[in-house]
């Protein structure tokens, strides 16, 4: 049975999200929102295998409509009656285009402004 709070971790891969979600899932079930399943799924089945309590949402967290669905989603497959949030961390980045930045154009910073809040 998941644990009356939950966290969610938007922005998980292998490095601090991670991190953060195996901290966060000591006390609280766990929401882990990637725009790849494939940066979730092995911390939510390694959460999970250790007992606790973890889903994986495939979500850009710089679209509205993605992050609206995802909430629908955490209602629908996690949360028990009355459930709280305890925690949201938001650790989400497009990546920055590696190149000298006289050379980089417009949509390479609008990209990583947009999702690096």
């Amino acid at each position: 049975m998941a644990p009356p709070f939950f966290a969610i971790i938007s922005g998980v891969g292998s490095g601090t999200g991670a991190s953060l979600a195996r901290r966060f899932a000591q006390s609280y079930a766990v929401v882990l929102l990637s725009r790849k399943p494939s940066s979730y799924e092995p911390v939510v089945a390694e959460i999970n295998a250790a007992g606790g309590t973890a889903i994986g949402i495939t979500a850009d967290a710089s679209d509205p409509v993605a992050v609206d669905a995802a909430f629908a989603k955490i209602e629908a497959e996690l949360l028990l009656p009355g459930a709280k949030l305890a925690a949201a961390v938001y650790n989400g980045h497009a990546g920055m285009s590696r190149k000298p930045f006289l050379e980089l154009k417009l949509e390479d910073l609008q990209t990583s402004l947009g999702t690096a809040a």
